[in-house]
């Protein structure tokens, strides 16, 4: 397969591309496919590619093409006919859906501005997300831009910026090889990042005295393969690590010269630390206090170390953001982000080769056309400061100042939260929305409320909704205008993961796009042309935008892309390097100019500058008088392969058969105690809601905690309403809430774990 000739084989190619949704998830696995007359005959890992070296997830990729060629893919533009949900549709030319769209937009936004119109988006389904920026911008929209990513790493994200003045190694992907000490917080890569089980496997075999600690309220595999595993009660996750703080400053073991040179506000920090000794802190989390003080003992006393935590914590609500403070602090205070732990140092924006960056995301999107007045109406950011406007402005003018580019709000780091959108469209506060693009979503089972999404969707006030989409979803059931879009093997990619990183990753599609599919990129752009701004999209195609934002450092997107790869700098940028624009070492982004324990910008946005404990909104304890009729702790979001989030639910394509139906997790004893039996069918029930899931008994749970999957819809069942492909049968989010009180005051990010829940059992479902 490294023979790009296809092996002598006339007419085929060997396409060198990237494994990223759709079809496939985030690890980014780098694909050799081999190619006839636009044809997929083989897809296996590419070995030279650095991030998975050949390996690749048996569960997902030998399933790809008949992910692509499943009768189900959407092909052509239709437009709805009938009223919404009813499933009658007729099929149109790209050029009339775009031209009406954009006639649409032009007349909604001279009746209610351009602030009308919002978007929803998946988690990091494109690499167009600057070019979606600079589309909101052009068009004077605030940044009304809803996304999951609110509740799935991106707050983690914004949260690294507002400490630290930059993206922290920490917060995505920990040089693991690296590593004397692992802490797994809510993360279990045998099922989220199946390409890692290896190099998880050879860290253990090579490092026989590097630790790995496991934060889980279930006995997952990673639980199973730690040195310790620590059972917590969900949502407690931030009194643990406060616990530890503790413990590490009282016995002396953080490290001073980093504290003393490249902190602030350590002895505020200290104070905050001793409201939390272990004694109260196994109170909260179930956690005895003698496996508390073993572990900070253990993370401390095993540098460099590292603490990954997965989305569980994110999905928190009232206490999703503080968990990534404690964490981030506890990485400042023991020294993880300095010269002592090498591949953990905060990242300056990149790639810099020889001096000479690369066009970033951030460097495309054109903040500056929208005026600041305007940009203060985004939704949400009145009250959820840290992910809008507010934040980003205060941080833009200190990144600007410390690396001379803009901080990047094309991606999800500073995204309008989606709860405030559903209500702008519902209630039409603080005013109306009135259009909506729906990219690379499925809001119907990927976000909190799901009765609260579905009324935004159905209501009359919504003039437009635009999905772009692969397979006719729920979500698309209930649009005007469902277009084709191109996958990922369908088309190149050239990213910086949001200006997450400091590197740029190419790869080029493996085929042409099938039927009148096209790409994220061709929607944007036709449409700006449309609306009259299309001369700030003067790349025809993809590629030439791509070989544009590569010019700099001399290299073509060809050469990026079936020989380079990964673009990295020459040499890494970090708060020692000595930046070029003031000759002293750079610093973080900061007021302090410091990694800032005691958070200025969260002081002037309003809230606690220190990391702090809330309760979980609904909890034994916040809310006993819930917890007596719901006395069982639901948590959901657990990955669970073949499938991806809310993908690869249709039958036929060796996806969905190895993963049939919803299970929710019970213990033995709990499920005995409620008459409930292995494979059999149960009821789960909140205050919101009930649905149905097949039952799996497994000891490595608590018995007051049940784990029920996510984002569970059946494509077999009808898409008329009511049953809109199953939505409202097993969809967890039926049960969530998003309601402001118990979203995260910070990012708005909503309570998709800890809930209380009752179950029982019943008959299987028609």
């Amino acid at each position: 397969m490294n023979d790009e000739s296809g092996i002598g084989e006339p007419g085929v190619e060997i396409k060198k591309t990237m494994c990223w949704p759709s079809p496939g998830c985030h690890c980014n696995c780098g694909l050799l496919v081999k190619v006839k007359d636009n044809r997929i005959l083989d897809i296996r890992g590419n070995p030279d590619f650095p991030y998975n070296r050949g390996a690749v997830c048996a569960e997902r990729v030998p399933h790809f093409v008949q992910w692509l060629e499943h009768p189900d893919q959407l092909m052509h533009p239709l437009k709805r006919r009938g009223e919404r949900g009813e499933n009658l549709w007729e099929r149109v030319s790209w050029d009339q859906a775009l031209d009406e769209i954009a006639a649409k937009l032009q007349d909604l936004k001279a009746r209610y501005g351009a602030e009308c119109l919002s978007t929803i988006e998946g988690t990091y389904r494109s690499d167009f997300y600057p070019i979606r920026a600079r589309f909101l911008n052009l068009f004077g929209n605030p940044g009304n831009v809803g996304a999951a990513g609110t509740a799935c790493a991106c707050n983690k994200v914004a949260l690294s910026f507002a400490l630290a003045g930059t993206t922290l190694p920490c917060v995505l992907a920990p040089p693991i090889k690296r590593l004397n000490c692992l802490v797994l917080l809510g993360r279990d890569y045998w099922a989220a990042n199946p390409v890692r089980r290896r190099p998880m496997r050879r860290w253990r075999e090579q490092n026989p005295g590097a630790k790995l600690i496991v934060v889980d309220p279930r006995r997952t595999e990673m639980a199973k393969m730690a040195d310790m595993w620590l059972q917590i009660r969900p949502g407690t996750d931030t009194a643990l690590l406060l616990a530890w703080m503790h413990v590490i400053i009282e016995r002396g073991l953080y490290d001073r010269e980093f504290v003393e040179r490249w902190t602030h506000g350590f002895d505020r920090l200290k104070e905050r630390a001793a409201e939390y000794p272990p004694e109260r802190a196994a109170g909260i989390t179930w956690i005895p206090s003698e496996q508390i003080v073993a572990s900070a003992v253990a993370y401390a006393g095993n540098a460099p170390a590292c603490i990954m935590s997965g989305l569980a914590p994110d999905q928190l609500g009232r206490n999703a953001t503080r968990v990534e403070q404690a964490k981030l602090c506890l990485h400042a205070i023991t020294g993880n982000m300095g010269g002592k732990a090498p591949g953990l140092a905060p990242e300056g924006p990149g790639p810099v080769v020889d001096g000479v960056m690369a066009i970033r995301d951030s460097m495309l999107q054109m903040a500056e056309l929208c005026s600041p007045r305007q940009r203060a109406r985004q939704l949400g950011s009145d009250r959820f400061k840290l992910m809008t406007w507010p934040a980003w402005e205060r941080m833009n003018a200190l990144y600007q100042e410390t690396y001379g580019i803009p901080l990047p709000m094309s991606g999800h780091s500073f995204t309008a939260p989606e709860p405030a959108i559903w209500r702008s469209i519902v209630d039409g506060t603080p005013y109306p929305t009135k259009a909506l693009i729906t990219w690379g979503s499925n809001p119907l089972l990927n976000a909190a409320n799901t009765k609260m999404v579905y009324r935004a969707l159905k209501s009359p006030n919504l003039d437009l909704h635009v999905v772009l989409e692969h397979f006719m979803t729920p979500t698309a059931m209930l649009a005007d205008y469902v277009l084709p879009a191109a996958s990922k093997l369908e088309r190149g990619t050239l990213s910086t993961m949001e200006d997450f990183t400091s590197v740029l990753v190419a790869a080029e599609r493996a085929v042409a796009p099938l039927g009148e599919r096209r790409t994220d990129y061709h929607f944007f752009r036709e449409l700006a042309i449309r609306l009259g701004f299309g001369e700030h999209f003067p790349w025809e195609t993809e590629e030439d935008l791509y070989n544009w934002r590569l010019a700099p450092l001399g290299i073509t997107f060809k050469e990026a892309a079936t020989k380079r790869y990964v673009i990295t700098s020459s040499e890494p940028w970090t708060h020692e390097t000595i930046n070029p624009r003031t000759g002293r070492p750079t610093g973080f982004a900061t007021r302090s100019g410091k990694f800032e324990l005691y958070s200025n910008l969260l002081e002037e946005l309003g809230y606690d500058p220190l990391p702090c404990y809330e309760e979980p909104p609904e909890s034994p304890v916040r809310t006993p008088e819930i917890a007596a009729e719901y006395p069982l702790i639901l948590i959901n979001g657990g990955r669970f392969l073949p499938q991806f989030q809310s993908e690869h639910r249709q039958l036929g394509m060796g996806l969905r058969e190895q993963h049939p139906d919803p299970l929710v997790e019970i213990h033995p004893d709990t499920a005995a105690r409620l008459g409930i039996l292995e494979g059999e069918w149960a009821e789960i029930e909140t205050p919101r809601g009930s649905i149905v899931m097949k039952a799996h008994l497994a000891g490595g749970i608590d018995p007051r905690v049940v784990h029920a999957e996510h984002c569970w819809w059946f494509p077999e069942q009808p898409g008329a309403e009511p049953s809109l492909h199953g939505l409202w049968q097993s969809n967890v989010n039926v049960l969530t809430t998003d309601e402001p009180d118990a979203c995260d005051p910070l990012t708005g990010s909503w309570p998709g774990r800890a809930l209380l829940c009752r179950m029982r059992p019943v008959s299987p479902p028609a």
